[in-house]
């Protein structure tokens, strides 16, 4: 059901990518960077009420390294579409594009795990297709010794950082904290994180 929702709005920004003045974001269709300031501009003062979360794709450098970029655009395409149309299914819900490879998702404090899950869930599933049987089979795509240890690049996934409560940060370093965050998250190999006083000191 979600990834048929996914793949009609594919179908409806690829008619519309026909004129791309119609879109502030042409490769995703999602609003773009000076939609999501304006949106938290409305709603960090309801941070606890509302919650913003940084979602990025990870590991899609290692896929790029291994498989060649032929799909990049569209694995890009797949996570806006998902997270967009997962993100219709609840009220006051906003996904806007913030980098190539992230996106920022704004919902009701009660529904962003939820919301997070079933996209990432989606995106996972649809994902799967574009990696080889041996690399599905063991979950990895690149693998080497760093230290004397073995190091394995897992597959593709969305992870998320979050605000949901009021935190000791200002609005204008918001993104930049979350997206931190997400960076961390994703050298960990985790998948969701919460925003912290002690995470935000410790990223500085």
């Amino acid at each position: 059901m979600g990834l048929r929702e996914a793949r009609k709005y594919i179908k409806r920004l690829h008619k519309k990518q026909e004129n791309p003045y119609l879109w502030p974001n042409f490769l995703t269709g999602l609003p773009d960077k000076a939609a999501i300031i304006k949106k938290l501009e409305d709603i960090f003062p309801k941070l606890g009420k509302y919650a913003v979360s940084y979602v990025r794709i990870a590991n899609i450098h290692p896929y790029l390294i291994k498989y060649g970029s032929d799909k990049h655009a569209e694995i890009i395409q797949w996570a806006a579409a998902i997270l967009k149309t997962t993100a219709e299914k609840y009220k006051k819900s906003f996904v806007g594009t913030i980098s190539t490879h992230g996106f920022i998702v704004i919902c009701d404090v009660k529904n962003i795990d939820q919301l997070l899950k079933e996209a990432a869930s989606l995106f996972k599933k649809k994902t799967s297709g574009f990696y080889s049987k041996e690399d599905l089979s063991k979950k990895s795509v690149l693998s080497f010794i760093r230290d004397g240890k073995e190091v394995n690049v897992g597959l593709m996934k969305l992870i998320a950082a979050t605000a949901d409560k009021k935190l000791d940060i200002k609005r204008s370093h918001l993104i930049q904290t979350l997206g931190r965050a997400c960076t961390r998250l994703e050298e960990s190999g985790g998948n969701i994180v919460h925003l912290s006083k002690k995470m935000i000191s410790d990223i500085g």
